[in-house]
Order: C-alpha cells, then structure tokens, then sequence
C-alpha cells in the first residue's frame, strides 16, 4: 500500500461521501479492509494525530486517519505536518478534513506538493445527496418519485449532514410502502412538526432552561435515548425557526410567515428575542454534537443537554 495524503475542504456530507469513495478505492488495491482512526484538530494535537499515523494496528496492513478541522492548524502545526509529510508512514491514510480554507493558503501548499487538495462545491450536495438517497432506500428495497426526492433535498437545505437520520425516520414511517411519494414526504413533515419534541424547541426560544430541562429529560426516555432521531428532528425545527426569523428581519408580516410555516403567534413572537445569528450557531453547535457522538469523541446525550442548557440560557 502506497502512501496516500488528502485535505478534503467543504461541506461536511460531501466530504463523508468523497472520503468513503477515497477508501473504497485504497481498500480496492491493498485487498482487504483497512483500520479507521477519527480525530478532531480543535481538540487533539497534530503531534497526537500524526503518532497514531506512524502507529499500526496489531495485525493490520494498513489504516486510514481522518483529521477533521483541518483548517484550525497554526503556522508551528504546519512545520510539524511538513516534517511528516517529508518522510510518511508508508502503510497510513491520512485524510485532512475542513468546512473551508479561510487563511490557510500554506496548508494548501503544502498539500498540494505533497498529496491532493479536494476543494467541493456546495452545489454538489444536493446531487451527492440524491445518489446517497437511492443508495439509501435500495438497502430497504424502496423507491422514491423524483417530487419526493426534491421534497427531501429541501427540507435539509444546506445541512446534508442530516439527511441520512431523516431517510432513517422516513423509511420508517412509509410503513409497508415500497414507492414514497411527495404526498407520504408531505405527511412526514406534518408529522415531525407535531411530535412533542416541539416542547422542547418552544422552551428553548422562550429561554427557560428549566422546562427545557424537564422536556428534554421527558424526551430521551420517550424515545430510548435515541439521540440520532432527536438531534435529526431538533435540527428541522431549528431551521425552520431560522427560516422565520430570516423571513421577519427583511419585513415578512407574522400572519404570512406563520401560515407559510406552521407557526403559532406566540412562537413568532417569542423568536423576536432569539436573534437569529443565536440560531446559527446553536445549528452549528448541533451539527458539532452530531459528528462527535458518532465518532465516539462525545457522549451525546449529556452533550445534547448542554448545548440545550447553553443556548437556552438569557
């Protein structure tokens, strides 16, 4: 197996999918499966990073690490990657990962030189992400109408990231149906909207932490801990919230915005006090929750309570 170095830069769904291309491919030509190790540049060391690089798995032929934020490195981090980069682990994968490159024209040299920059648009994701839906419903032998598929795309917007919960949820609630239409998508997203974890997204905008508390505790013994499915229909409630606070900063009426989303009076009026770069980052913050519980590098539903408590607070 040949060395192999990358930084993939964009969104984060793009990137999981080109990287597992990536390694489909390296596995393809070393014959057999190979050790996967994530890390997280904003948490954990280069120098870390790189020993588990120069560090074989008991028995193994090869490994992939995967070093998310990528973009984070200092000018000292990247004479260390150099260092690396000069003499290699000669049976690792290393995969650089970052949302972008802002201010960081040596890293990209320096990959560049040494390996291969993968830069991706975010006008990708939409077709990465209906590739990933027929791939998706073929596992469940399962069609989906091209209306349906459009639906989808729609309702996770620029955050791909969730797609893969929501088909999860979607499937589930098609039931025995092998074709979902835009009409079973449409009954889908009513029904999202009126699960009682809507409590929980109302508390947060009304900024009591202690209902907030008691929902949220309410919530994960209703659905078993399940944090994949409560982090999947928290995030389309906040991007609805966002939605709406977008619609009313550029002078949409309350009536108009709460007929076109399905929003009560008291929820536009209590987001007034929510601005919505809050909801930005408190979307952001929930993605970062999402990445790291699967990654083993979070345990997510502490993490879940804290973003709650945090974004909640006055």
């Amino acid at each position: 197996m040949r060395t192999e170095v990358f930084l993939i830069v964009g969104d984060p769904f793009l990137r999981i999918q080109k990287a597992k291309v990536l390694v489909s491919e390296i596995e393809k030509r070393s014959g057999e499966p190979l050790d996967q190790q994530t890390f997280d540049l904003e948490e954990t060391p280069l120098g870390i990073v790189l020993s588990a690089a120069r560090t074989l798995p008991f028995l193994s032929s090869g490994q992939v690490i995967y070093a998310q934020g990528a973009g984070s490195l200092k000018e000292s981090d990247l004479e260390v990657l150099a260092a690396y980069l000069g003499n290699p682990a000669s049976k690792t994968t290393l995969i650089l990962e970052s949302d972008d490159l802002k201010g960081a024209s040596e890293l990209q040299k320096l990959i560049k030189a040494k390996g291969q920059l993968i830069l991706l648009a975010r006008d990708e994701a939409q077709g990465a992400g209906a590739i990933f839906i027929q791939q998706k419903l073929k596992r469940y032998h399962k069609t989906m109408t091209s209306g349906a598929k459009a639906r989808i795309l729609a309702m996770c917007g620029d955050a791909m990231m969730f797609l893969d919960t929501m088909l999860e949820r979607l499937v589930q609630f098609s039931g025995d149906r092998q074709e979902i239409d835009e009409d079973t998508v449409n009954r889908f997203e009513e029904n999202w909207t009126e699960m009682d974890v809507f409590k929980l997204t109302n508390a947060l905008v009304d900024r009591d932490s202690t209902r907030v508390l008691k929902v949220f505790r309410d919530l994960t013994e209703f659905y078993e801990a399940d944090l994949f499915s409560l982090v999947g229909i928290l995030h389309w409630q906040l991007r609805q919230l966002w939605q709406a606070a977008m619609l009313l900063t550029s002078g949409v009426s309350e009536r108009e915005i709460g007929s076109k989303l399905r929003m009560s009076p008291s929820r536009l009026s209590a987001l007034r006090r929510f601005p919505a770069e809050r909801l930005e980052s408190a979307v952001e913050a929930l993605y970062q929750i999402d990445r790291k519980s699967k990654s083993g590098q979070l345990e997510g539903i502490s993490g879940l309570e804290a973003w709650l408590l945090e974004y909640a607070a006055s």
